[in-house]
């Protein structure tokens, strides 16, 4: 019959078992401890073996040695206790067993050898069943074995949860997501192999940087320059705008000539002139006083400006009163009229009031005509350098070709006096109040303002000051004002009197792009960015065109992207290759059927900037085929095989 619990049954083995449950040995476990159950396997003792595969069995010794440790599970699943029904019951080698006395041992010799004989059947049937599941294929457990209390089971430990600070310790492949900010494609995160997106005006608004302001540091050749062309490209599409009020290298004009803007050029021997005393744009709603008053700040605080930064030195009172009273002279010849009709003054009228000043203009003032003049003397002699000395042929004329910042991007191309850094300051102060004036009309437009080669401004103190509070009116003015310099010891070479306002144009700016730099300069922009050590020894090594990204606390290694289209707008280094530099004519140079705009399809992108490797046409893959790349609106023909 069936045996039921606390009966005893014989399987025909010689092996006692309980409640049903006999050992067998295609009953092995696996590595984890689980018992591996072979479903309808008959051994030579003619169990089959099925539906074993929950016992969790220790092993025992002694009368009722059990090699695999499933006759115990059997017991203790019966509720017995596996030692004592395991000498309870001995193994006779067949036939039905007897249950043995259960009176108090004694030195029985016949005992004694009751237990040798019950252990050597034990092992005789564990070795048959051994010996069949050899020849069907299994392999007997090496885990397992004939030692007391020995148990397996599945380990289930809790997870360990951590922060990947914390955990990038012993699992250093735990990298960042990324900005969570929608934005501009700009190329490869080194470290995830994800797309970087980046949009400072949406890092704003979302408050990820406090402030849109960043700047670019690179040594010659990482690409800095590119990178800002591509943000200004590729935001032209989402309806951004640009201003570029310093081009000393001409490199901005193909980008310009590409969204179908032409540059501003100004140098000695051209034609064009710049009137620092032209009218700014009038905002709308305004009254005729006020106005007139804005427009009188405006040009007397321009012509301040020229004065300091072609002086050297600020002005005292006597010649900023000297200064605004030149200019009420000019312009009371059309009192009475509209601000509208005024004619705009011009340098030589304002040097010819102050080099001559009458009596009956100062009579509001606490000096005569002649104390003015002998106490503005410097500053009239500097105003006359402006107009008839070096820096001639620049401010003394009307405006001839003005920078239209309702378009997609003004230049001021700068190549022609690249030489001479004060006319670059001079030229750089009307271009800003030009700008600031467009800036301040609020018309909900947003702006990329690029001070590129901006080491070329910092001993001009005036021009810090002035970049400075453009900084800070950043977001009211609606612009992200970008700082482009080779590195941070540029910022430090201003002017003893500007050293601290131009360290606090970095300490101004919420993102700070970081190129290869010398190793001479690590330790510097280390302690001035609060560089980790890992971070600093990255940047010597980086390849052109791969940056480190510090936007507020977090750190992005990057690596641009340029595509096939924006290359020849985008990197320079023509001139290397032998190639006639023709960016910069003037567009009476060049032949109108070249001034159609240009198509500006998009084009596939490329990644590595520094690995492209040119075909017989130029490019390896963009979408110029066999034909050059032909641009418009000025931009003349370029042969594909100009990479740079």
């Amino acid at each position: 019959m069936s045996p039921g619990h606390g009966s005893h049954a014989d399987n025909g083995s010689g092996a006692l078992h309980r409640d049903g449950a006999v050992p067998y040995a295609g009953h092995e476990a696996n590595e984890y401890g689980d018992a591996d159950e072979t479903d309808g396997y008959d051994d030579e003792a003619g169990f089959e073996g099925a539906g074993f595969d929950d016992l969790d069995p220790p092993s025992f010794d002694g009368a009722g040695y059990d090699p695999d440790g499933y006759q115990a599970a059997a017991y203790e699943a019966a509720g017995h206790d596996p030692g004592r029904d395991a000498e309870g019951f001995v193994d006779l080698g067949g036939g039905p067993r007897r249950r043995r006395s259960t009176s108090p041992a004694g030195p029985s010799p016949r005992r004694s050898r009751r237990t040798e004989r019950a252990a050597a059947a034990a092992e005789k049937t564990a070795m048959r069943r051994a010996q069949a599941a050899l020849r069907r294929g299994a392999q007997p457990s090496k885990l397992l074995g004939p030692f007391a209390g020995r148990a397996y089971h599945k380990m289930r430990l809790p997870a360990h949860m951590e922060t990947t600070a914390q955990i990038a310790g012993i699992y250093p492949f735990v990298v960042d997501s990324g900005l969570a900010a929608p934005g501009m494609y700009i190329g490869r995160h080194v470290w995830s192999g994800n797309s970087f997106d980046f949009d400072v005006f949406e890092l704003y608004r979302q408050q990820v940087i406090e402030n849109p302001n960043f700047a670019v540091f690179g040594a010659v050749g990482s690409r800095k320059s590119a990178l800002l062309k591509t943000l200004i490209s590729r935001g032209a599409a989402f309806g951004y705008q640009a201003a570029v009020p310093c081009d000393p290298k001409g490199e901005y004009t193909r980008l310009a000539r590409r969204l179908g803007c032409e540059p501003t050029y100004i140098g000695p021997g051209m034609a064009t002139r710049l009137n620092p005393l032209d009218a700014p744009p009038r905002p709308m709603n305004i009254a005729d006083a006020d106005w007139a008053r804005e427009v009188k700040r405006a040009r007397s605080s321009l012509l301040s400006s020229l004065i300091e930064t072609a002086k050297g030195v600020p002005l005292t009172p006597a010649e900023h009163t000297a200064v605004d009273l030149a200019l009420d002279v000019v312009t009371r010849q059309i009192s009475g009229t509209s601000p509208e009709r005024w004619a705009t003054p011009l340098l030589p009228h304002v040097l010819e009031a102050m080099t001559d000043p009458t009596e009956e203009d100062c009579v509001d003032l606490p000096m005569t005509a002649t104390e003015l003049r002998d106490a503005s003397r410097d500053a009239t002699l500097t105003l006359r350098r402006l107009t008839h000395g070096a820096l001639g042929g620049l401010f003394d004329g009307p405006t001839t070709s003005p920078l239209d910042f309702d378009r997609p991007i003004a230049v001021l191309n700068l190549e022609r006096v690249q030489g001479s850094d004060e006319m670059i300051a001079l030229i750089m102060t009307c271009a800003q109040a030009w700008m600031e004036a467009a800036l301040m009309r609020q018309d909900g437009v947003q702006r990329y303002v690029v001070y590129d080669e901006c080491w070329r401004l910092m001993r001009f103190a005036g021009l810090v000051r002035r970049l400075s509070a453009q900084q800070k009116l950043a977001r009211q003015w609606g612009c992200a004002n970008a700082i482009v310099a080779h590195r941070i010891s540029d910022l430090l070479s201003a002017s003893p009197d500007s050293v601290e306002i131009a360290k606090g144009l970095l300490a101004e700016t919420a993102i700070r792009i970081l190129y290869k730099q010398a190793s001479d300069q690590i330790a510097d922009t280390q302690e001035a960015l609060g560089l980790t050590d890992v971070a600093a020894d990255l940047l010597p090594r980086l390849d052109p065109g791969f940056a480190l990204w510090l936007i507020g606390a977090r750190a992005f290694y990057v690596e641009h992207v340029v595509g096939d289209l924006e290359i020849p707008v985008v990197l320079n280094g023509s001139k290397m290759h032998g190639e006639v530099d023709d960016i910069n004519l003037t567009p009476d140079d060049l032949d109108p059927a070249e001034l159609d705009p240009p198509d500006l399809g998009p084009g596939p992108l490329r990644r590595g900037i520094a690995e492209g490797v040119a075909d017989d046409a130029g490019f390896d893959g963009g979408d110029f085929g066999e034909e050059p790349f032909t641009g418009g609106y000025g931009y003349p023909s370029i042969e594909p095989s100009s990479t740079g």
